[in-house]
């Protein structure tokens, strides 16, 4: 094993002391607070006057002493290998190189500038683990971005999720190429490199590593990520280096049984101790995560049609409807939500539509005149569903709820059994309504 090591910093992004004041400016550019430390140099929030926009700004150590376990030729060496590996790769999900230079004696990275948060919040053991669907989601971008990375031949070498940024609207993406091993140019830093937590076998062992050990390393944020903790923890890094070695990843299955079979069999495959067990690629580690997410998608339509029909069935008019046959109606209809306030059907519009309100209250209104308020299970709209006339009240939803939409048109789309049994339930309805109307009438005259 190579003696020459740097571990890099594990630890979330925090203020400590710097040991100096910052520059004012670097460069063109202003310097407008710290916002992190990576393993070489400070990183402060800066701003581009020329181009009008805020940019992160990475600064080499100044003393390299108070930075990981690295010495300066290393620290210099990392610093201006992110330069390299960082200008070779445009892509969206890789934090993007704008400029890097030497003035008055700083050397300097110019960055794209992440409004948001490295993965290192949701990793936390005492927090909320985030939904499988993000998880997949991030993973997914990660593995697409790490293929085009491999395919530049840049090898990112620390994976962990303190180098993951997420941005305010959900987007991940992967930064600090400071311990990258660039194909064109190897051997730049050698030795055991990386966060011990995250390293793959042939990581520790200070072997060259290829593709897979970066997958190795998404595959242990996957799994801290689901469950609270990487694969292996530990105070001490020769215990942890030595479980990495020689014990097995935990399943991520006994830990959480109610996870996806198929997502765990995929983080199980990326923890595998051999390079040659796990994927291949950064793309065929994507093309698992899609059929997944393809999977959890489908499961989510069955579940929503089931939930929808669980509404359904408590209505009057599906009472004497089997599950099959309101599956078949839902499916030649239209489930709308909406808010109070909104217009479900306005007066002199023309449509073929009849309304059943599944949750929810509206009311029929007409020339701004309250006529009849309706609740859960009633319905609207006969008329012009029959006839194709114009509609001659307005409905208006006066809460949060959600409608059933049937156009006459997708009625033929129905068994004959079920298309029999609707307009029987539709007729007693509309004979029902029209009897309470022509009471009403009565009434007033």
């Amino acid at each position: 094993m190579k003696q020459d090591t740097l571990i890099t910093d594990t630890q979330p992004r925090q203020h400590r002391d710097s040991g100096g004041e910052p520059p004012h400016k670097v460069g063109k550019y202003e310097v407008r607070g710290e916002i992190g430390r990576g393993s070489c140099g400070v990183v402060y929030r800066g701003f581009d006057p020329f181009v009008q926009r805020d940019v992160a700004i990475k600064i080499l150590a100044q003393d390299p002493a108070r930075f990981a376990a690295a010495s300066a030729e290393q620290t210099r060496a990392s610093f201006f290998t992110e330069a390299r590996a960082a200008g070779m790769l445009q892509h969206p999900h890789i934090v993007s190189l704008y400029d890097a230079g030497v003035e008055d004696g700083i050397a300097y990275i110019v960055m794209e500038y992440i409004d948001g948060d490295t993965l290192a919040p949701l990793c936390r053991r005492s927090g909320q683990r985030p939904p499988v669907e993000k998880v997949v989601d991030i993973a997914f971008k990660c593995a697409r971005a790490l293929d085009y990375s491999h395919g530049k031949g840049v090898m990112h070498r620390d994976i962990k999720p303190g180098n993951i940024m997420i941005a305010r609207d959900g987007v991940p993406k992967i930064m600090d190429f400071s311990i990258a091993e660039i194909a064109a140019q190897p051997g730049m830093l050698g030795g055991i490199v990386g966060s011990p937590m995250f390293m793959s076998p042939e990581q520790v062992r200070g072997e060259t590593v290829g593709p897979a050990s970066d997958l190795y390393a998404l595959g242990a944020v996957m799994f801290n990520l689901l469950a609270g903790e990487p694969p292996f923890t530990g105070r001490e890094v020769d215990k942890v280096f030595n479980a990495i070695l020689t014990t097995p990843a935990p399943q991520l299955a006994s830990l959480r049984p109610e996870l996806p079979r198929q997502l765990c069999e995929i983080v199980d495959r990326l923890l595998a101790k051999e390079p040659g067990e796990r994927y291949a690629s950064g793309l065929e580690l994507a093309t698992a995560l899609t059929r997944l997410h393809d999977k959890l998608r489908n499961a989510d339509k069955q579940l929503t049609r089931r939930e929808n029909r669980d509404s359904l069935r408590r209505l009057h008019f599906f009472n004497t409807f089997s599950d099959d046959e309101i599956d078949e109606i839902i499916n030649a209809s239209t489930i709308v939500p909406f808010q109070a306030g909104q217009t479900l059907i306005q007066e002199g519009e023309i449509d073929h539509a009849f309304y059943l309100l599944a949750l929810g209250t509206a009311e029929v209104r007409k020339s701004g005149k309250v006529l009849h308020r309706l609740d859960k299970g009633d319905c609207f709209g006969e008329i012009g569903f029959l006839t194709a006339a114009k509609r001659t009240a307005t409905v208006v939803a006066t809460s949060q709820g959600m409608v059933l939409k049937a156009n006459s048109s997708l009625m033929d789309q129905l068994s004959l059994e079920c298309q029999l049994r609707f307009y029987k339930v539709f007729t007693e309805t509309l004979i029902y309504r029209l009897s309470v109307t022509s009471a009403k009438l009565s009434a007033k005259a």
